[in-house]
This record gives structure tokens, C-alpha cells and sequence, in this order.
């Protein structure tokens, strides 16, 4: 499916060539916002201006978008080592040391709450 995006992207670079080529003698009045003193210049620079804009934009907000995204995954990654390390340890802490209620019992007799032991 990428070959039709960079196919219709392609399609549309032409067409914004072939239209600065075939008004290449055309001046444009570049604003930078309503109301404002603008200034003439050629229209293939001014299509160049605004790519050039466009491209800075996408840019920077592909770099935050980024950002955010690694940001998200080192946080991610130390939560699962995290896990990983609580886990080892919940494995081997029967194996380390028994617990204090489970030492106390005396041999032979089940734990409480268990079937067998009279309460």
C-alpha cells in the first residue's frame, strides 16, 4: 500500500511543478497573516516558501509524535524489567527463607484454614 502513497504523492509534486512552471512570470503577494504588509515575489518561490514551511511543520511534529513514543517505550521497558525482577523473586523467595507463620508450626500439623486441622 506505500507505492500508492509515494504514487499519489509523486502525482502531486508534478502538478505543483508544471502549474509554477506555467506561471513562472506571475507574482504573489506573501502575507504572513491577515491584515499584514505583504511583499511580491515570483510564484514558483512562493510555492517553494510554503513547501519549505510545510516541511519544517510535519517535521516538528513528527519529532515531538516521536518523542513521545520513545519516551513511552523506555517507560514500558522499565516497568517490564521491574516485573521481571518481582517475579524472579516471587519464584525463589519459598526457596530462599520460609515465612514466620509457616516456622512456628509444629511438625506434621497443617496450616490453618487447611482441611485436616480442627479449629
Amino acid at each position: 500500500m506505500w507505492y500508492v502513497k509515494i504514487f499519489a504523492l509523486l502525482i502531486f509534486v508534478v502538478a505543483v511543478l508544471l502549474f509554477a512552471l506555467a506561471n513562472r512570470e506571475q507574482d504573489v503577494l506573501l502575507r504572513w497573516y491577515p491584515g499584514a504588509m505583504g511583499f511580491p515575489m515570483n510564484l514558483a518561490v512562493g510555492l517553494a516558501v510554503s513547501y519549505f514551511l510545510g516541511v519544517l511543520t510535519f517535521m516538528m511534529v513528527a519529532a515531538i509524535r516521536e518523542l513521545r513514543v520513545h519516551r513511552r517505550c523506555v517507560r514500558l521497558e522499565r516497568e517490564a524489567e521491574r516485573m521481571r525482577r518481582e517475579l524472579d523473586a516471587l519464584r525463589t523467595a519459598a526457596l530462599e527463607a520460609p515465612l514466620g507463620a509457616d516456622s512456628e508450626q509444629p511438625e506434621g500439623s497443617a496450616p490453618a484454614g487447611t482441611p485436616g486441622r480442627k479449629q
